[in-house]
Parts: C-alpha cells; sequence; structure tokens
C-alpha cells in the first residue's frame, strides 16, 4: 500500500474555494455571452453595411421561400380533380426552379457575400472610384 498524503479540512477549504471562483467565472461568462454576440455582429454591420444588408435581402428570400413551401399543404377537398397530365403542363419548369433554388442559396450567397465585401474593401480604400 503506498503512503497517500491524508485529505485535511485545510486542503478541502481550498478546494471548494477555487470551485466556488470558477463556478463565479462561468456564471460571468454566460451573462456575458450574449453581448458579446451581438458586439461582434454590430462591429461587422458597421464594416460591412450593404454585405449585410445582401445577406439579410437573400436570408428573408430564402426563409419566404421555405415558408411558402412548408405552408402549402394539398389541394383542399372541395377543388376539382384534374388530370395528371394538366398539372405536369401548368407545374413544368416553375416547380423545378422552385425545388432548386433553396438548395443553391447556400452554396452561393458565401461567394456574392465575398465579392460584395472585395468591391466594397476596394471602394474604401481608394481603388474604385
Amino acid at each position: 500500500m503506498e503512503n497517500r498524503k491524508r485529505v485535511t479540512e485545510e486542503d478541502l477549504l481550498i478546494t471548494e474555494a477555487l470551485i466556488a471562483q470558477s463556478y463565479g467565472q462561468l456564471k460571468q461568462s454566460v451573462i456575458q455571452a450574449p453581448s458579446r454576440a451581438l458586439r461582434s455582429a454590430e462591429m461587422t454591420t458597421r464594416q460591412n453595411p450593404l454585405a449585410t444588408a445582401g445577406v439579410a435581402i437573400v436570408a428573408g428570400v430564402a426563409l419566404y421561400g421555405i415558408f411558402k413551401m412548408v405552408t402549402s399543404g394539398p389541394p383542399s377537398r372541395g377543388a376539382p380533380v384534374r388530370g395528371r397530365s394538366s398539372m405536369k403542363k401548368e407545374a413544368g419548369h416553375t416547380d423545378l426552379l422552385k425545388q432548386m433554388l433553396p438548395m443553391l442559396i447556400p452554396l452561393v450567397v458565401p461567394y456574392i457575400g465575398g465579392y460584395i465585401q472585395k468591391y466594397l474593401g476596394n471602394i474604401y480604400s481608394g481603388e474604385l472610384d
């Protein structure tokens, strides 16, 4: 059997104080997290106002499209039933576009944002007038 140091009451008090200090720091970090996140978003908005507006517009359009897809349900029971071929003719290529657009937006947005940011950087630095 190994010789181990006995745990004293002083050791317990020190450990308890360290745990209380760590808990206090954790609590302070949790309280400050939202303001830090908002401060970061505010800085980004101030640095790139047009890029932020563009991203907000694209996000709004995407959310509107998703909302529209979710809320459009099956046709009501009172609606007249049409043949399958007439439905295909009407749906055609707009239906495919509606399905593809939500998939393409997340791929395109970073490139558009980068382009706008680069363009605005050139304007602010004086390279483009």
